[in-house]
């Protein structure tokens, strides 16, 4: 009887998220991003298991029906990224089809069509600041929850004499570091713009919240992202105010994790050591880079083929150490599509990235316009994941593609408004005769 209950509940709110899919494309693309913090916990709900792939493709399905009732344009300067995505699958389709099409972990033309995708939709249906909010709004949500259950799962850790990292619902810990990261990053700004008190305060507590998820994933990476995004948000602050407060907010923070976590706070001390000399995770990933750049010698154009890193592995790797059979990514994105798609794979993704990065430079409103805030701070998330990926390979990561999406909008936006001031019209000018000389004067109106 509870099985059937909650099945009923289930098949009855994925009904209503549907729906309203059908009424709120953009909802699609929101509900996608905010499912990657709670992935872990996706497959213990039957039915929402199977519901997110399904709201990508009703998502798709419903902007299809609207572009074609609205006949919305394209514009050349946003379609490259676009072509370029198209180009840069047909190029590792051709050159290993094989592990393209039926890749033993997946089927990696089927997922670079989804980002793809995703990069569209992104840069379609978020393009006014509400539907951002409330994208934000969500996804800080769902990370708050999943960073509350980090902090949990290492305080359990430790009560049983035991220090590992957790990861919340996220099946990794330096993704889900990131995704703390982010959620941080959205609700400081989030607290900047309300003027709630009562909003402004639970914000503050969701801040604190992610900001100790981080350190309790014991990721190192993820805490050198935590300390660069806290510089990219004060430099990013036009006023003293703002810049002391994130200073405080940084102080109190390592004061928690001190007092909540000792051995979490230690991570910090191992970071310059384990990169000055090589050692435990560190000294894996330089043997890992050392490998792939011995995979990238022997084929330097085409590449070894999307996928394959992983199996040529254990012939790359003899005499390397840390490398075991449970390695199978490079961690690091760039030099993962270098090696498995050659350079000229590497050239077509990575000019994909560096349209992005200029987009959000390109991207300028009037000084009183808000875009300006949201240019801000989804470039300080753009820049995280880009960081990121250096140690981690995160060629397929969603929310990356869809902040990709949101250089668009933003860099479309801003060219629209340039443009709309090009293109006015002189004001129209009339002549008079003045009583005292009779001279002609020329007024606007």
């Amino acid at each position: 009887m509870n099985e059937i209950l909650l099945t009923t509940i289930e098949v009855f709110v994925g009904l209503i998220l549907l729906v309203l899919i059908i009424r709120h494309p953009e909802l699609g693309v929101t509900f996608t991003l905010a499912s990657l913090p709670i992935v872990d916990l996706l497959p213990s709900i039957p039915l929402f298991s199977s519901v997110v792939p399904v709201m990508g493709g009703v998502t798709l399905v419903v902007f299809l029906f609207r572009l074609k009732k609205e006949k919305m344009t394209f514009h050349s300067g946003t379609m490259s990224m676009f072509v370029l995505g198209v180009l840069f699958i047909t190029w590792m389709t051709l050159t290993n089809p094989r592990a393209a099409w039926n890749g033993i972990d997946r089927n990696w033309v089927f997922t670079f069509v989804q980002l793809i995708i995703l990069m569209f939709l992104s840069s379609r249906l978020l393009d006014t600041k509400e539907k951002f909010h409330t994208l934000m709004w969500v996804f800080s949500i769902v990370c708050l929850i999943s960073a509350a259950v980090a902090i949990q799962q290492g305080y359990i850790a430790e009560t049983d004499q035991a220090s590992y990292g957790s990861s919340g619902y996220v099946d990794n810990a330096n993704a889900a570091a990131r995704y703390f990261i982010v959620a941080m990053v959205l609700l400081t700004y989030l607290r900047s713009v309300s003027k709630k008190p009562t909003a402004r305060f639970f914000m503050l507590v969701g801040i604190v919240v992610t900001y100790l998820g981080v350190f309790f994933t014991v990721s190192r990476t993820g805490i050198v992202l935590l300390f660069a995004a806290q510089v990219l948000i004060f430099l990013s602050q036009s006023s003293g105010k703002q810049r002391r407060n994130i200073l405080i907010f940084g102080v109190i923070g390592l004061i928690l994790v001190w007092l909540i976590s000792e051995n979490a706070f230690k991570i910090v001390g191992t970071i310059i050591p384990a990169i000055s000399r090589g050692e435990d995770t560190m000294g894996l990933r330089y043997a890992l880079w050392e490998a792939a750049m011995r995979m990238f010698k022997e084929k330097p154009i085409t590449g070894v083929g999307i996928g394959m890193y992983r199996f040529l592995l254990p012939y790359y790797s003899q005499g390397l150490p840390f490398i075991n059979g449970r390695n199978i990514w490079v961690h690091n994105t760039f030099i993962h599509i270098l090696v498995e798609t050659g350079v000229v794979g590497f050239i077509l993704f990575f000019s994909v990235y560096a349209l992005a990065f200029l987009n959000f430079l390109k991207a300028k409103f009037p000084p009183d316009d808000e875009r300006n805030d949201l240019v801000r701070v989804w470039f300080i998330v753009f820049l995280i994941m880009l960081i990121g990926g250096l140690t981690k390979s995160d060629h397929a990561d969603k929310l990356t593609w869809a902040v990709m999406g949101f250089s668009i909008v933003l860099a479309r936006q801003s060219r629209s408004l340039v443009q709309q001031k090009v293109g006015q019209k002189p004001a129209r000018r009339r002549t008079i005769k003045t009583l005292s000389s009779g001279r002609r004067l020329r007024i606007k109106g």
